[in-house]
């Protein structure tokens, strides 16, 4: 749990009036989207290349081969790039094509073909290049499946006015279920091994919202922690021990899972686990993506001494030297940074609440303060995530030098987003703000109990954040509009907006809800039966394994391993279970040797056989 839910008494679960139908809803395969059943994803925009992604669940496990297009139209009629992919179980069967070649601040429409299906159609822009006197941005984090409903993703699909979505991190939650969870999550225990990140990362890619938002926009991202475990860092994490096996092991798990499920441009080849990169949107914003989480970050502190320890470090070295550079060197009017933990001071009376901070590395704070004020760089914003709650502040060395009338003594301000659905307060505090900017006047808004999303405007004048809320008990179209806060260019604080952002609808369409229709095949054609095997995860396997699968209906199954001499291994009733995404672990086979085995599933009348793949440890 986050330190600074000791202030603020948050924990999971506390979501706890749902519909019933809602689980079903947001539970379910839609087999029309077979055997893309995960959508497609693009990210990481250039001005002339953009990452698109999609998953194949494999009909028989191998290398699975199928081909891409990309075009500036939802028929294809123009088509400006296609190709070839392939891929296996090594990638999770996962597909990622970095497209180049590409116009600048332009809409383009992709899509994905095998076994003579079409994948839905994604839609992508382009950064610009040179001139451009407006962009705007939606930033989300914290997306914890378990404790409510993705309405804050729908919210921003219906937009229709945005260039892309920057995700902070939490895109996916390690925990197990809880038992007052608004829904269950996959695998059910703690997510530790790589099937496991994999499993996990499958059941968000099939919720609606999640696939939905992907498919309309190209996602910026970094991770967080909970990609991995809690409160982690370089060398560990609050939320793993010895018994879970190497740190070293289950990092390397969560990182080539994002990798593999995130349509994510790495600055290394085959270096999964640096991500900090810039992005460059024309002259008027360059993005720099932090790793304030796993690159180089020692562990946090418990007390001012170590707080203050100037050899701790957030970013580390390289990662230090990088933004410096960039931010130096950067043409364009506005620095943006997205990065994860909060950068600017909640330290009331001097009391550090939360060293899961940039309040816990105060060296690196201040090394980055100093830079910006010696080489006197403006119009820096911070984007954070992380809290679960939301905030607005001007960001100054030293907050006793700051005048909150003027603003004067503030070097950049930062934007903190609340949480898709990940849980904070219980209820409404309207007292907080009053309470906090008394104590902290940088500090200007702040809430700390809504979920919700924020949309970042910028011209060449301001740079402007509307924060938006909506409710996660059940699936519903309602937000309310909070409040906007600005900076002027070379201004470096902020100023109360009277109203939001003008919303422009985008001169595009929103891509089809559905995949196209061939002449050759129909999209009915899909529905062939009343199980689908989505993945075994992993296979080879060493002592158990998982299947992750649909039910259309409520069903008797019971499943048997067999070796290749056709012995039965194994045979287990699992008896009668509801329709929708279920996930077993099946395990008694620790010693049993190694070799080539047969899984064969019985639903009803049906019957499903899978290779699988047993090797000695």
């Amino acid at each position: 749990m986050k330190l600074l839910y000791v202030f603020l008494f948050s924990f999971i679960g506390l979501n706890l009036f749902g519909q019933a139908d809602n689980f079903n809803l947001r539970s379910m395969l839609d087999e029309r989207l077979e055997p893309f059943y995960h959508g497609v994803a693009s990210g990481d925009p250039l001005k002339d290349k953009v990452i698109i992604w999609t998953r194949v669940t494999p009909r028989v496990e191998g290398i699975v081969s199928g081909t891409w297009k990309m075009g500036k139209d939802t028929l294809f009629n123009e088509i400006v790039k296609s190709g070839n992919f392939s891929t296996d179980s090594s990638k999770d069967y996962t597909v990622k094509i970095d497209v180049d070649g590409l116009e600048s601040d332009t809409w383009y429409f992709y899509e994905f073909t095998a076994y003579g299906k079409n994948s839905l159609t994604g839609r992508t822009k382009t950064a610009p290049s040179g001139d451009k006197n407006q962009l705007r941005f939606a930033t989300v984090s914290c997306s914890n499946y378990p404790v409510g409903f993705f309405n804050a993703y729908d919210r921003i699909r219906d937009r229709n006015d945005i260039d892309a979505v920057f995700h902070l991190g939490d895109y996916i939650y390690e925990y197990a279920n809880s038992i007052l969870a608004l829904r269950q999550v996959e695998p059910e225990s703690e997510i530790i091994k790589l099937a496991d990140y994999r499993i996990r990362h499958s059941i968000y890619k099939l919720d609606p919202d999640l696939r939905s938002i992907h498919q309309q926009y190209p996602f910026i991202t970094v991770w967080d922690d909970h990609e991995t475990a809690n409160n982690s860092f370089q060398d560990g994490a609050e939320n793993h021990d010895a018994s879970e096996g190497t740190w070293q092991d289950r990092k390397s798990a969560g990182v080539k899972a994002y990798d593999e499920w995130l349509p994510i441009r790495l600055p290394e080849d085959g270096n999964e686990l640096k991500i900090f990169r810039k992005i460059p949107y024309g002259d008027l914003a360059d993005i720099f993506m932090l790793d304030t989480r796993l690159y180089e970050r020692d562990e946090q502190g418990s007390s001012n001494i170590e707080y203050r320890d100037t050899s701790r470090h957030l970013l580390g070295f390289e990662q230090m030297n990088w933004l410096k550079s960039e931010l130096l060197n950067s043409s364009a009017k506005w620095k943006i940074i997205g990065q994860q933990v909060m950068f600017g001071q909640l330290t009331p009376f001097g009391l550090t609440l939360n060293s899961d901070q940039w309040d816990g590395y105060l060296a690196d704070r201040n090394e980055i303060l100093d830079f910006i004020k010696d080489n006197n760089i403006d119009n820096v914003i911070v984007l954070t995530g992380d809290i679960h709650t939301a905030w607005a502040m001007d960001v100054a060395k030293n907050t006793n030098n700051y005048n909150p009338n003027t603003g004067e003594g503030s070097l950049l301000v930062e934007f903190v987003c609340t949480s898709v659905t990940s849980t904070s307060l219980p209820f409404p505090l309207p007292q907080a703000h009053d309470l906090i900017e008394a104590i902290l006047p940088h500090i200007k808004y702040v809430d700390v109990s809504k979920k919700g999303y924020s949309i970042l405007d910028i011209t060449d004048e301001k740079a402007q954040n509307d924060f938006f809320t909506v409710t996660v008990n059940n699936i519903n179209n309602n937000q309310n509009y909070e409040e906007s806060w600005f900076t002027n260019e070379g201004e470096n604080h902020l100023r109360k907006a009277e109203e939001q952002s003008n919303q422009e609808i985008a001169n595009v369409y929103l891509a089809p809800e559905l995949p196209r229709i061939d002449a050759i095949t129909g999209i009915n054609s899909n529905v062939q039966s009343n199980f689908k095997l989505l993945g075994v995860y992993p296979n080879p396997f060493i002592a158990d394994f998982g299947i992750q699968f649909n039910l259309l209906k409520e069903s008797d199954i019971n499943y048997q391993i067999f070796d290749m001499t056709g012995k039965e291994i194994l045979n287990v009733n699992l008896g009668k279970l509801s329709k929708g995404l279920h996930f077993q672990k099946i395990d008694g086979l620790l010693g049993v040797s190694g070799g080539n085995y047969l899984l064969s599933i019985n639903i009803g009348t049906e019957n499903i056989k899978k290779s699988i793949v047993k090797v000695n440890p």
